[in-house]
């Protein structure tokens, strides 16, 4: 893994719609994010070394103020928490 991952914008302010970016990644990371207790959110594959998540949960509500970790994957299978997100609502 890169060990620079961002993730931007970050903190995610209760007026953005917009996609949060995490970039920094290996070539087609399996990308999971959760929340504090450990639940799945969303998880895609990073296209080249960015993945791209709209914000919203596998319900597609927003999620609630809190920090989310980012986990990805590479080819071997060896996960690592790559970043954090805060939620501001």
């Amino acid at each position: 893994m890169q060990s620079k991952t961002h993730v931007f914008p970050n903190p995610v302010n209760k007026n953005y719609a917009g996609p949060i970016a995490i970039n920094g990644l290996v070539a087609n990371a399996n990308v999971k994010i959760t929340d504090m207790a450990g639940n799945l959110v969303f998880e895609t594959t990073a296209n080249g070394g960015q993945a791209i998540w709209n914000g919203k949960n596998k319900n597609g509500e927003k999620p609630s103020t809190g920090v989310y970790l980012v986990f990805s994957t590479d080819v071997y299978g060896a996960e690592k928490i790559v970043g954090k997100i805060l939620f501001i609502y």
